[in-house]
């Protein structure tokens, strides 16, 4: 009888810490779900947060890259129409009537000379106007502004299309209407984008 007594307390204790046992470990197993969910939580809102910056990022880069190409498109249309600008205005240089041509290459000539002496190189197509009486004439103008009057035409024909290339004994003077044009654009190609653009300054 004492033996039962025995083996049915046995039992009991050992029912009761097994069921302490798995007890403990139901509430270790929740705490460790508990955990980890609330571990995957803190992820899953760092990565949406990453996303977002990200997707920001990305959406900030787009609008920088879409203001940069309209930038440039709009400055490569303002070059584009001072490009035509200048085009045109050595276009109407070149067409000249020759009586606006000949003050034209008078002036240049008279400012440019060094002595009056130099030997000058044209076009194949203004040669004729030169042997018609312009160089005399030339010479003529050189005398009045103080300088000799001795200019001659050079054999060889001048490789630009319009205006005058003097050649002295130590320089020569490029003033042909392209050479011309480019520095005159230089110094003031500024001023004329101010003037075709001014509407658009803020």
């Amino acid at each position: 009888m004492a033996a039962n007594k025995i083996i049915l307390k046995i039992e009991e204790d050992g029912a009761r810490e097994a069921a302490e046992i798995v007890d403990a470990a139901k509430k270790k197993a929740a705490a460790s779900t508990e955990k980890i969910k609330a571990a995957a939580k803190v992820k899953i809102d760092e990565i949406n947060a990453q996303a977002a910056a990200d997707a920001d990022e990305a959406a900030r880069r787009q609008t920088l890259i879409a203001e940069l190409e309209a930038r440039k498109n709009a400055l490569d249309s303002k070059r584009q129409v001072l490009e035509e600008a200048f085009a045109k205005a050595e276009e109407t240089i070149n067409a000249m009537p020759d009586y606006k041509w000949e003050q034209f290459i008078t002036s240049i000539v008279v400012k440019s000379a060094e002595t009056g002496t130099e030997k000058i190189c044209v076009p194949a197509a203004d040669r004729a106007k030169y042997e018609g009486g312009f160089l005399a004439r030339l010479n003529e103008a050189l005398v009045k502004a103080g300088k000799q009057g001795k200019l001659t035409l050079s054999d060889e024909a001048a490789k630009f299309s319009g205006g005058i290339l003097l050649q002295g004994k130590t320089s020569d003077f490029d003033g042909s209407f392209a050479t011309i044009m480019r520095d005159v654009r230089t110094r003031i190609e500024k001023e004329v984008a101010d003037m075709l653009f001014a509407a658009e300054v803020k």
